[in-house]
């Protein structure tokens, strides 16, 4: 038993340490298997073009410019050079150089001529890795070790890979990545023999052979050509180039610093967890909307326009192509560090497009669809249009390109669900108050959105009605299937209505154009923002023009300042797209139909109308309602009146046109002359006369569901406690009959205004016309007491 005891005992002395020893190893082998050299230290955010132009760098942590890079884009010229500077026989020897070591030991501290280096790659990436100091015994123990852990843990490779990128360039500048585009801005492939040599003898003294002020050293030029010397002995072919190692290098000293409101805005987004991004930007079509806005403010300035942004997103990927954030990022005077492509603006009428594709989509318009520009109030909200002008009869097509209000704001009073804020919710713009704090008013920009956030809605018009996420990384998420905000039909007849906005004035008749071209103009209230969104061949284009202190200008006007700048970009970008590479312009949804409408009304036409003209229509969703314009009368032609007898040798059939009293106003305003059916004789009773494919009465004043206060203790004749009445009505309608509650007021010509005294109450006003056609409100009166 004791026997056993001591063998037991003994077993377990080196079961223990065994036990420990495996541990040991099964930690090492993992520390080395996943050692990463460069782990915690940071590089920076670096972002490049599509094309990888270098557009922006940002400093790390640690205030260094460092960009990381593969082994593989660095050019092999590049790395043969570096190896015969500074390490020739690092493929041979593991971490340490004994004969490097033994010479310069020799040199440096045997005879004491000169200070002698013995550092391989692979030590003085411990140096820069660890920050250590290897002037010293100490210094330098602990830097052989460290090589020979990295021998042990990386790869070749690794570790000139990791020294390639940690190397000192001189200031801040680490790495040869960044020195490449710092020094020449430049990619590391695009650099020449003598670039390329004069890089690769900067880290053995950055402080003498680092350029500076755009300045070659002496120190660096006399280096390059020791180098150089060394390298013809591998490459005799390059003997020609030796000229070139006296000369100065082409330096520029600074890192580019391209679309800065782009990049500072994705510097402050989620992305990816990369140091290099490849953007959507191109940066020719970026340099492109520069110019294009430098040189519109050089030519507008003395009005006052100083400032503006751009965006160009191409609709197929939803890539944004270029992003100009200000004219000047560093002009405070324009507080040029504002974004505003990223900044909340009012967008004036640039969202009336949707207002028509919502109306479109339930069935209210159709393009040549009439709709009324006349004199109107809604609620509290009384708008009015641009010069205060109003057009009468108007097709919903030109409605919406020449930016009227009123039937803009019929139609939002008149889609439903959803309405234009539903939609803006849908769409999933940010920010947005409750509904009740915009009313109607919505119509023409009172709720502010992003130009980031316009141009995905005019995208959606493109891509069918599909709302899609803007990409801002080149080849990411280019396959989203987005979101469903309109129909297919209603997206692309609002797109083909925009087609027909005529180009600026004096850019109409001097350039032919191989695209059609669909654009939105728009002008804040207080003429602080202008806007110019266009859509055509591949790309949504959006210009604004402004201050960022919200201080109007009379020249922020859409159509005569943003539109002009909008098309010379479009004409530049189209200048440089040869005709068989154009985007293939996708066919009508095949739920549109062409038929053929009254060209005056633009209802479906009656036996009587003379005139038909085409229009894109959705069958069974667009209105069916037949002319009501053109009517047959017949006249008596002995006395030149109307009569409602239709036979007979003195009685003539005539088509006249029937216009609602308030359009017709317009016309006589504006001196036009309609066919008008002529009058029944005097003293005629119209009892009997056909009512039939007539407009019944329209109440202008009162407004509907609206709360007016009466002032006790004012005489009844008071002008405070009267309220208007006003109806518009058939052109055959000689008067008008006014009721409250059943009770009749008093009787007045269409387009005359009759003066009521209301008592405390809810009223029901309604109104005949002598044809017996009809139209009611409900109205609220009480006291300011109440």
């Amino acid at each position: 038993m004791r026997e056993e005891k001591k063998e037991r005992t003994q077993k377990l002395r080196w079961i223990i340490p065994c036990g420990f020893l495996l541990i040991f190893a099964i930690i090492l082998i993992c520390n080395i298997a996943f050692f990463d050299v460069l782990k915690g230290v940071s590089f920076s955010r670096t972002y490049f073009d599509r094309n990888g132009n270098l557009l922006n760098i940002f400093l790390t942590g640690d205030d260094k410019y460092r960009l990381r890079a593969n082994l593989a884009e660095f050019p092999p010229e590049f790395i043969e050079a570096v190896l015969l500077q500074e390490d020739r026989y690092f493929y041979g020897h593991i971490g340490l150089n004994p004969m490097s070591m033994f010479r310069a030991g020799w040199e440096t501290y045997i005879k004491k001529n000169r200070r002698v280096g013995a550092s391989t790659i692979t030590m003085q990436l411990a140096r820069l890795r660890y920050n250590l100091y290897t002037k010293n015994l100490p210094g330098k123990i602990a830097q052989s070790f460290s090589a020979l852990f990295f021998e042990l843990c990386l790869s070749k490779q690794e570790i000139l890979e990791a020294y390639l990128n940690l190397v000192p360039c001189g200031g801040n500048i680490e790495g040869f990545p960044a020195a490449s585009w710092y020094y020449f801005e430049k990619d590391m492939k695009e650099l020449s023999l003598s670039e390329i040599l004069s890089l690769a003898v900067i880290p053995q003294n950055p402080s003498k052979r680092a350029p500076e002020n755009r300045r070659t050293p002496y120190e660096l030029i006399e280096a390059r050509k020791i180098l150089y010397e060394a390298w013809l002995d591998q490459h005799p072919k390059d003997s020609m180039l030796e000229p070139e190692m006296d000369m100065s290098l082409f330096l520029v000293n600074r890192f580019p610093r391209r679309a800065l409101h782009f990049t500072e805005y994705l510097n402050t987004r989620s992305l990816p967890q990369e140091n290099r991004y490849k953007t959507s930007i191109d940066l020719t079509l970026q340099n492109m909307c520069e110019r294009e806005l430098e040189s519109f403010l050089v030519r507008n300035r003395s009005w006052g326009i100083t400032n503006g942004s751009i965006l160009l997103v191409d609709h197929t990927n939803m890539e944004v192509m270029a992003a100009v954030g200000s004219a000047d990022y560093f002009d405070d005077d324009i507080q040029g560090q504002v974004n505003g492509f990223a900044s909340k603006r009012s967008p004036g009428s640039t969202l009336k497009p949707f207002i028509y594709a919502l109306a479109l989509e339930q069935g209210l318009i159709h393009p040549e669809k009439m709709l009324k520009d006349t004199p109107a109030s809604f609620s509290e909200y009384t708008p009015d249009n641009f010069r205060g002008e109003f057009k009468g009869p108007v097709n919903a097509w030109y409605a919406l390109v020449d930016s009227r209000n009123i039937p803009a704001i019929q139609l939002s009073r008149e889609i439903r669900n959803p309405d234009l804020y539903d939609f803006l919710k849908l769409a999933g713009i940010s920010g947005l108050k409750e509904k009740d704090h915009y009313g109607l008013s919505i119509v023409l920009g009172s709720a502010d959105l992003t130009m980031l956030e316009l141009a995905s809605l005019y995208a959606a018009l493109s891509n069918n009605g599909l709302k899609k996420d803007l990409c801002f990384l080149s080849g990411v998420n280019n396959f989203q299937q987005g979101q469903r905000i309109l129909t297919p039909a209603s997206a692309a007849i609002t797109v083909k209505m925009l087609e027909r906005n005529p180009a600026p004035d004096d850019l109409r008749e001097t350039v032919k154009r191989p695209i059609p071209i669909a654009f939105k103009t728009g002008t804040s209230i207080g003429f602080k923002d202008a806007w110019s969104i266009a859509i055509f061949d591949r790309y949504v284009l959006c210009v604004w023009l402004g201050n960022f202190s919200g201080e109007g200008n009379s020249g922020f006007i859409g159509r005569l300042s943003a539109t002009p700048l909008g098309f010379s970009i479009i004409d530049a970008i189209l200048a440089e797209i040869p005709q068989d590479k154009l985007f293939v312009q996708r066919p009508l949804p095949p739920e549109v139909k062409v038929v053929e409408v009254c060209a005056v009304s633009g209802d479906i036409p009656a036996d009587d109308c003379p005139q038909l003209t085409e229009t894109l229509f959705i069958p069974g969703v667009s209105p069916i309602n037949r002319c009501r314009i053109h009517r047959k009368v017949y006249i008596d032609t002995r006395t030149g009146y109307r009569t409602d007898e239709t036979e007979g040798t003195f009685i003539r059939s005539e088509v006249r046109e029937f216009w609602p009293s308030d359009i017709m106003e317009i016309f006589e305003d504006a001196g036009l002359p309609r066919f008008s059916p002529p009058p029944y004789p005097p003293n005629t009773t119209l009892a009997n006369a056909s009512a039939s494919g007539s407009f019944p009465p329209s109440i202008i004043s009162p407004l509907t569901n609206t709360v007016y206060i009466i002032r006790p203790g004012l005489s009844a004749d008071s002008r405070f406690n009267q309220i208007v009445l006003l109806a518009a009505a058939d052109q055959d309608a000689g008067e008008l009959f006014w009721f409250a509650n059943a009770r009749f007021l008093g009787r007045a010509k269409p387009r005359e205004r009759f003066v009521w005294t209301p008592e405390p109450g809810i009223w029901d006003v309604s109104v005949v016309d002598s044809l017996g056609r009809s139209s009611g409100i409900r109205v609220r009166v009480e006291t300011s007491g109440e």
